[in-house]
C-alpha cells in the first residue's frame, strides 16, 4: 500500500484509473467463473444469450486487463523519471561535503537498484489488483452459492493468511539485510571499475579483492536472498496445500453435509481450483512489493539527508557582478575535516589572504597540506566553518554563493570531462574550440561539430587539455588549476606555465595554480606557500 500511496501522490487520476479497471477485469473473471459453473449446471439456458454473456464477460476482462496494464505502466516509468530527476536535482543542490560523507555508491544504488525495483513493482500493481479482485469475486460467489460451507472456507484460508504473514516478518528483516549489502556491493563494483589497471597488475592484490573483498559480501547477499526466497517458497507451498486440503474437505467432508447438494460442490471445487492461479501469483508478487517497500524507505530517507542543508540557487545576488579591478579576500577562513588514510580531524586556517584582479598566483606546499581543500574553498564548492570570503568588500553567504561560483573556471586534479560543451553556445563556439584543438595539439585525434567532441578516449593529459580548452571558452574572471601538469609531457607542461597561463594573465584573468613544481615557481606573482593547514610564507 505504502508503493500505491506514492504513486497515488504522483499522479491520482491515472493511478486510481489503472486500479479501477485492474479491479473491473479481476471481478469480470469471477463473473465469468460464476456463468460457466452455472453453464455446466444448467445447459438448457438459450444458447444466444449464452454466447452473448460469455463473449460480453470475456471481452470486459481482456480488455480492461489491457487498459489497467497500460495506465500504469505508464505511471510507472513517469514517476521513475520524475523521481530520478528530482533527485538529481536534489544532489545538485546538496553541499559537496555531504555528498562526499553519503558516498557515490549509495547515491548510484538510489538512482538505479531502488528507482528499477519501484517501477517493477509499479508494473505488477495492475495483475494484483485483478488477482485480488478476482479472489474477492470468487469469494462472493462462494459465499451467494452456500453461507454455511464459505465459514469453513473462510477458517482455513485466514489460517492460511495468518501462518503467511508470520513468515513475512521475517523475510522484510532479510531483504532489508540484503538493501544494505547492495550499497556495500556498489562500493566494491566501483573499486573494481576504477581500479582495474592495479588490480590486473597485482597478483596477490587481484586474489586479495576477490577472496576477501568481492565475495565475502557477494556471498552474504546471495545467502540472504536464497534464505529470504526459501521462505517465501515455502509459504507459498503452504498456501498451495491450503486450497489442496480445502477441496479435499469439499469434496469428502462437505458432500455429505444437509443442504449441500452435488451443484454446489461442483461450484466449490471449480471455483477454488480456478482462485488457485491468482492466489498463487498474489503470494509470488509479494517479495517484489516487500523489495518495492525498502527501497522507497531507501529513498525517502536520502531525500531527507539531502535535504538537510539545501544550497539556495535561486538567489544570486548582482551585488558581485565583476568589475574591472577585483579582489578576492580570506579573512579568518577555517575548516575541519576528516583525513580518509588516517581517519584523523585536519584543521585548515585560519586563513588570511588576498588575491587581486589579474594576478598570477601559485599555492604550494606538501602532500596533505590542504592545498586541493583550500582550492574547494576559494571557488565556493566548500563553505568555511568559521571566517569570511569576501569579493569586492562583500561577503559570500548562502545568498550570493551561487553567484559567486559562476566567477571561476577550474579544472580539478580529479576532473571529470564531459563529451559536450555543457552550457555553452555550442555551434557558436566550434570554430574557437577547433583553435584551441590545434593550439594543443589535439586537432589530428578530435574534432569539435556543434559543441560535441568526436572522442574523449584519450590519455589522461590530453583529457586534461580538453579540459583546459573547455574552461578556456568559459571565459571567466578566475581560472583555478589543481595540478594540471601533472599529467603532461615536459613540453606541454612548460606551455602550460609560459603560454597558458601568460596567455590568461595578459586577458586579465585572475590566475591561482595549485603546483609542485618549483621549476616554474618564477612565473607566479606570488607563491603562498601552504603546511600542515596554515600559510607559512608568501614570496614573489
Amino acid at each position: 500500500m505504502e508503493l500505491v500511496f506514492y504513486l497515488l501522490q504522483r499522479t491520482k487520476t491515472n493511478i486510481v484509473s489503472g486500479i479501477l479497471t485492474g479491479i473491473m477485469s479481476g471481478l469480470g473473471s469471477a463473473a465469468l467463473i460464476g456463468f460457466i459453473n452455472s453453464r455446466l449446471n444448467n445447459p438448457d439456458t438459450s444458447f444466444d444469450n449464452a454466447v452473448l454473456v460469455f463473449t460480453g464477460l470475456a471481452f470486459l476482462v481482456l480488455s480492461t486487463h489491457i487498459l489497467s496494464t497500460v495506465i500504469v505502466m505508464r505511471v510507472g516509468q513517469v514517476a521513475a523519471r520524475d523521481l530520478r530527476m528530482e533527485l538529481s536535482r536534489r544532489i545538485i543542490a546538496t553541499p559537496l561535503r555531504l555528498l562526499q560523507q553519503l558516498g557515490a555508491a549509495r547515491l548510484m544504488a538510489n538512482l538505479t537498484e531502488d528507482i528499477n525495483t519501484l517501477v517493477d513493482a509499479s508494473q505488477i500493481i495492475p495483475n494484483l489488483c485483478i488477482n485480488i479482485s478476482w479472489v474477492i469475486g470468487c469469494f462472493i460467489y462462494l459465499a451467494w452459492l452456500s453461507p454455511e460451507l464459505f465459514m469453513l472456507v473462510s477458517f482455513i484460508i485466514v489460517s492460511g493468511i495468518i501462518i503467511y504473514q508470520l513468515s513475512s516478518v521475517k523475510v522484510l528483516q532479510i531483504f532489508r539485510q540484503i538493501r544494505e549489502l547492495d550499497d556495500t556491493l556498489f562500493a566494491h563494483f566501483r573499486a573494481l571499475i576504477q581500479g582495474i589497471k592495479e588490480i590486473k597488475l597485482h597478483t596477490q592484490r587481484r586474489h586479495a579483492f576477490l577472496k576477501d573483498v568481492l565475495f565475502p559480501t557477494a556471498e552474504a547477499s546471495c545467502r540472504s536472498n536464497i534464505s529470504a526466497m526459501t521462505i517465501f517458497a515455502v509459504a507459498a507451498t503452504i498456501g498451495t496445500a491450503t486450497l489442496y486440503l480445502l477441496i479435499g474437505m469439499i469434496l469428502f467432508e462437505a458432500s455429505g453435509w444437509k443442504n449441500i447438494t452435488q451443484e454446489i460442490v461442483t461450484g466449490y471445487t471449480l471455483t477454488v481450483l480456478y482462485i488457485m492461479a491468482p492466489l498463487t501469483a498474489i503470494i509470488g508478487e509479494l517479495p517484489i512489493l516487500s523489495r518495492a517497500n525498502i527501497a522507497l524507505d531507501k529513498i525517502n530517507q536520502l531525500k531527507s539527508e539531502l535535504l538537510n542543508n539545501p544550497e539556495e540557487f535561486n538567489k544570486c545576488s548582482q551585488d558581485l557582478t565583476q568589475s574591472q579591478s577585483s579582489l578576492l579576500e580570506f579573512v579568518n577562513v577555517m575548516h575541519r575535516y576528516q583525513r580518509e588514510e588516517s581517519g584523523q580531524n585536519f584543521t585548515l586556517g585560519p586563513l588570511n589572504l588576498k588575491i587581486q584582479s589579474g594576478e598570477m598566483v601559485f599555492i604550494i606546499g606538501g602532500n596533505g597540506s590542504g592545498k586541493s581543500t583550500l582550492g574547494l574553498i576559494l571557488v565556493g564548492l566548500y563553505s568555511p566553518e568559521s571566517g569570511e570570503i569576501r569579493l569586492n568588500d562583500k561577503i559570500i553567504c548562502d545568498s550570493n554563493r551561487e553567484f559567486y561560483r559562476q566567477q571561476f573556471s577550474v579544472v580539478f586534479s580529479d576532473f571529470y570531462l564531459f563529451q559536450c560543451l555543457l552550457g555553452l553556445s555550442r555551434g557558436h563556439l566550434d570554430n574557437t574550440a577547433s583553435l584551441y584543438l590545434s593550439k594543443f595539439k589535439l586537432d589530428h585525434k578530435v574534432s569539435i561539430e556543434n559543441g560535441v567532441f568526436s572522442t574523449i578516449d584519450l590519455s589522461q593529459g590530453q583529457r586534461k587539455r580538453l579540459a583546459l580548452i573547455t574552461a578556456y571558452l568559459e571565459d571567466r574572471p578566475f581560472y583555478v588549476f589543481d595540478e594540471w601538469a601533472a599529467d603532461q609531457d615536459p613540453i606541454f607542461k612548460e606551455f602550460f606555465y609560459t603560454v597558458i597561463l601568460s596567455d590568461l594573465k595578459a586577458r586579465g584573468k585572475t590566475v591561482v595554480a595549485i603546483t609542485h613544481d618549483d621549476h616554474y615557481f618564477h612565473m607566479a606573482d606570488r607563491c603562498i606557500r601552504l603546511e600542515n593547514g596554515q600559510i607559512q610564507h608568501s614570496f614573489s
